[in-house]
């Protein structure tokens, strides 16, 4: 029941999860052999809410298909945060450290049509965004291979610097993802709150505890 229960929550997150492995692997020209979105019990117990199989192929392109789900799922988050909940005036509001203005700020977003909707989906995908252990994969060799060819570079004398247009475009890119790592962060202790007042009165009525397994 808990397996089902979590899938169809987290069931948006996982559509754009699985989308994102799916549109970079064909847009890389690897060939994807399997699509699904069903709940699986794993070995060890572990929950997994969809897979897209691909052919094997370089570490690189096979690096670049595990990291989208969490670009995808940051420009996702990005897009309702600043453009459906308009947190940007409450970002505002948080800087300027005026407390009204900050209330103000949380009112407006919350009288806004279908908030709890766009709130919904933020948590969905925010927490259903980051790569798995079988993404990750490919990382380790691509990461040894930089490594190397930094190593490679300083031994010969070689002075690897960046271009500053790049140095600038990495800087962006972090801040965008720092912005949706906030705005993840914001939804998550809004709807924490509420699982844990749920926690508290289904225990409460059922007299039984909520226990959490690792």
């Amino acid at each position: 029941m808990a397996m089902w229960f979590f899938w169809v929550i987290f069931l948006p997150g996982t559509f754009l999860h699985e989308l994102s492995h799916w549109l970079t692997a064909n847009l890389l020209g690897v060939r994807t052999v399997k699509f699904s979105l069903w709940p699986e019990i794993k070995k060890g117990g572990q929950l997994q809410m969809g897979a897209v199989q691909v052919e094997v192929g370089d570490p690189f392109r096979h690096s670049l298909i595990g990291v989208a789900p969490l670009l995808f799922g940051s420009l996702a988050v990005l897009l309702i945060g600043h453009g459906q909940l308009n947190l940007t005036s409450i970002g505002q509001a948080v800087v300027s450290g005026n407390l009204e203005a900050i209330w103000q700020a949380i009112i407006q977003t919350l009288a806004l049509p279908d908030v709890w909707v766009w709130l919904y989906l933020v948590f969905a995908i925010s927490n259903a965004m980051l790569p798995s252990a079988s993404d990750r994969e490919a990382w380790r060799t691509v990461l040894l291979y930089l490594g190397l060819a930094l190593v490679l570079a300083i031994g010969l004398g070689l002075n690897p610097s960046l271009p500053p247009d790049f140095q600038r475009l990495v800087l962006t890119g972090f801040t965008y993802l720092l912005s949706a790592f906030t705005i993840t962060i914001a939804v998550d202790l809004v709807f924490m709150g509420f699982i844990l007042i749920f926690e508290f009165l289904l225990g409460w009525l059922l007299g039984r505890q909520v226990q959490y397994n690792r």
